[in-house]
């Protein structure tokens, strides 16, 4: 009588198992770089992120590897995996690839959209701007997220929600540029209102064209932290070359 094919499944069940762990670190670690939780040029510690997530190293790699293949990260031999330092050029052309995606994605829900889907919104809309008020910059944020792919996954359209989920693995780093120094006038309507209403009235044009808006005008603030952000630095580099 032959071991083998117990020896085979408890292999395969090991590897079951690690892939699953890899999948929801890799998960964990995606939405961390769509909503802004590393900034542009940090790096990626496997064993830190090993002991944070109570694993080994080996699914973390995994994990990280997997990013890096998507582009959301990159890798140099005998580096750390870190988190991309992109132009502002590409960013704005992340952000005119997203316009139009974003746009169907806001119409095909303003046709589909539930009563609960609504209530939702209005809930994240509300942890936002409690986080915001708060300074809680990272729970902004993550709410923000929320808010948007509640309107994306609403459109019913997966393949849709995906490709506009790898533009913002793509461009999630930059969104921390938004705070703290620039933030919405208290006394405007905010965006979110005027595409939850939108979508309460079953408008698909005018849900598409505000969740375009919102786009634009957070992309504006984020461009002007840049632009300062790069005009520091040529001034800091000249100081130093100066010294």
């Amino acid at each position: 009588m032959t071991t083998q094919p117990d020896a085979q499944e408890a292999d395969d069940s090991l590897a079951l198992n690690r892939d699953s762990l890899s999948e929801r670190i890799y998960g964990r670690l995606r939405l961390a770089l769509m909503t802004g939780q590393y900034e542009p040029g940090s790096r990626l510690n496997i064993r830190k992120l090993a002991l944070t997530y109570q694993t080994s190293p080996t699914p973390v790699r995994e994990a990280v590897g997997q990013l890096v293949r998507e582009g959301a990260l990159e890798l140099k031999l005998g580096h750390q995996a870190r988190v991309p330092v992109i132009s502002i050029p590409r960013y704005i052309n992340i952000r005119e690839t997203r316009a139009p995606l974003e746009r169907l994605a806001a119409e095909l829900s303003a046709v589909n959209i539930t009563t609960n889907d609504i209530r939702r919104l209005e809930d994240l809309h509300r942890a936002f701007v409690e986080a915001e008020a708060a300074e809680q910059w990272k729970a902004a944020l993550s709410a923000n997220q929320e808010f948007h792919f509640t309107i994306y996954r609403a459109s019913n359209n997966d393949v849709l929600v995906r490709v506009i989920e790898n533009l913002w693995l793509l461009a999630g780093p930059f969104v921390t540029h938004q705070y703290p120094s620039i933030r919405q006038a208290s006394s405007d309507v905010h965006p979110h209102l005027l595409i939850i209403d939108a979508l309460s009235r079953r408008s698909p044009s005018e849900a598409g064209e505000l969740a375009v808006r919102d786009l634009r005008e957070g992309s504006y603030r984020i461009l002007e932290q840049l632009k300062l952000a790069q005009v520091n630095s040529g001034k800091a580099t000249r100081l130093r070359s100066k010294g």
